[in-house]
């Protein structure tokens, strides 16, 4: 069953260099590793065969370039070599049996009389989830006239900002030059962004801080565009123009909107989310304001996982690239365009785990779940090792569930566990033998303990109201019943639990977003 929530998806020195040192300083990471100019050459090769009948547009853009500024002719070429695979993406919504069922968000006036619709259609149609109807690939569409403008007030930004003038060559290809945020429709961003904040400088107390600039921009962005959770059923992403006429959107339109001004005002910017919350449900996408180097972080409510940056250069050492032929990789780890900097933001922890269940034949990849929205939702991945694989970077406090995906679902690979602050490992899906009981539970509404970014609102793990039934279930290879309860006086009791295992308590006719919990040493909230 799709929940609505889950579209939450926030030395400028340039003397002249060689051609060959610049095509690797602002080349993607992974492609530059190990290689020289011949191989990077490869891939730009590679994106205009790609471009086809639009090759001519992009090897006219190189040209403004070949006799001219080595930087820029290595920046065109560093966009042109990472365009495959970026563009628009139209989503809509289809059934199980893939027929688009039409409808649109925007149609209703909140999310409650939109969600209302979108459940009526499920009860005619089945369940229903968004997938991409139109992708308008930037290779066949671009042209030299965009990228050449995009370049050259790219240049003019970093060149021309005092507080750019630490921020290294790599980062302002990596976080500046990008002409897009995400598979929003193309639109002339920067030109705009940039005469609106053209005396910036002169309006800081320290016109070398990057951190004031980023102050300013931030703010004026959000003014252009705040939230409206209706948007959660609205999937495609927004363009500058049709957030400027609509003024709302969800976050990743807000991530893009202020992404914009921070580019085009050569402030170091990256585009991080989380695919799952750890500790509620839904995702979440933001801004973080990056230091000369490429690096930074942003404080944040509630507890991740993981943490990924978008990028626009192309990551050639993906997940997706380290499957087996035929092996299909969960949803949001299906990309090639994002970095893990969960490091970056926390005391990460490594950890190995050992396999209860057979791998599926031939597959190279394994996943860490986490529990989010009433479903698992993979978080990352590690080679499969024999019965083993070695997960790094995680984040502490979390309870993840091992598991394998068959390209249609995840399957349990072992028992789930919990990770503390110093890496010790408790597995808590397995009974002892013989299993103790737990007689009898009473359980109550909890204290707010997590955070919604979106609305800004505490929100509490476990609700119960008087009068409504209960659910609740305990994992074992799966979700088990122990039957259904009406709560009174705010509580409800269910008897003859096992121990050492997780629980979830679910109203029935709610949304399925409850979160899981332990008993151990007492009620304990994930």
């Amino acid at each position: 069953m799709f929940a609505a929530k889950d579209l939450c998806r926030r030395t400028a020195g340039f003397a002249l260099l060689t051609s060959s040192a610049l095509l690797l300083s602002c080349a993607s990471p992974t492609a530059a590793q190990g290689s020289g100019s011949i191989k990077e050459l490869s891939y730009l090769e590679s994106a205009l065969r790609e471009a086809a009948d639009n090759r001519g547009e992009l090897e006219r853009a190189l040209a403004h370039y070949e006799n001219g500024d080595p930087q820029k002719y290595a920046a065109m070429q560093f966009l042109i070599e990472n365009m495959p695979g970026h563009g628009f993406v139209e989503l809509r919504f289809f059934n199980e049996a893939g027929s688009e069922i039409a409808f649109e968000a925007l149609d209703y006036s909140s999310l409650g009389e939109a969600e209302a619709a979108f459940d009526a259609l499920q009860a005619e149609h089945g369940s229903m989830d968004y997938a991409k109807k139109k992708f308008v690939a930037d290779l066949d569409v671009m042209t030299a006239d965009y990228l050449i403008n995009n370049v050259e007030m790219a240049f003019d930004a970093w060149r021309g900002k005092p507080w750019a003038s630490q921020m290294n060559f790599d980062t302002f290809c990596q976080h500046i030059l990008p002409y897009r945020g995400s598979n929003e429709p193309l639109d002339d961003w920067r030109a705009q962004v940039m005469n609106h904040f053209a005396d910036l400088d002169q309006q800081l107390d320290d016109p070398n801080s990057a951190a004031a600039a980023a102050g300013k921009i931030e703010a004026q962005a959000h003014a252009w565009v705040g939230f409206w959770d209706l948007y959660y059923l609205h999937p495609t992403d927004q363009s500058y123009g049709e957030m400027m006429a609509s003024g709302k959107g969800r976050c990743e339109d807000i991530t893009n909107m202020i992404s914009y001004g921070l580019r085009a005002n050569a402030v170091a910017v990256g585009s991080d989310y989380t695919p799952a919350w750890a500790n509620r449900d839904n995702n979440h996408a933001w801004t973080t304001v990056l230091g000369p180097d490429g690096r930074g972080a942003t404080k944040q409510g509630n507890i991740a996982a993981k943490i990924y940056r978008k990028t626009f250069a192309l990551q050639r050492d993906a997940w997706m690239h380290q499957a087996a032929s035929g092996e299909l990789v969960p949803r949001w780890l299906a990309r090639d365009h994002f970095i893990d900097v969960t490091e970056q933001y926390l005391d990460t922890i490594d950890t190995h785990v050992h396999f209860t269940q057979t791998p599926p034949a031939g597959h190279k990849l394994a996943y860490l779940a986490v529990f989010n929205g009433g479903n698992w939702v993979a978080i990352t991945a590690a080679p499969i090792e024999g019965e083993h694989a070695n997960f790094t970077d995680l984040g502490p406090g979390i309870v993840y569930l091992p598991v394998f995906y068959d390209g249609k679902e995840l399957l349990p690979a072992a028992s789930p566990f919990t990770l503390d602050k110093d890496g010790k490992k408790v597995l808590c899906g397995i009974p002892e033998t013989p299993s103790p009981k737990v007689e009898s539970v009473v359980i109550t509404t909890t204290k707010p303990v997590a955070h919604d970014p979106d609305k800004g609102q505490p929100i509490a793990a476990i609700q119960v109201k008087a009068g409504e039934t209960y659910e609740l279930f305990y994992w074992d290879h799966g979700w088990q019943s122990l039957g259904k309860h009406t709560a009174s006086d705010d509580s409800v009791s269910f008897d003859g639990l096992p121990g050492h295992r997780l629980y979830w308590l679910v109203r029935d006719g709610s949304r399925k977003l409850e979160r899981i919990f332990t008993l151990e040493p007492k009620l304990r909230y994930w």
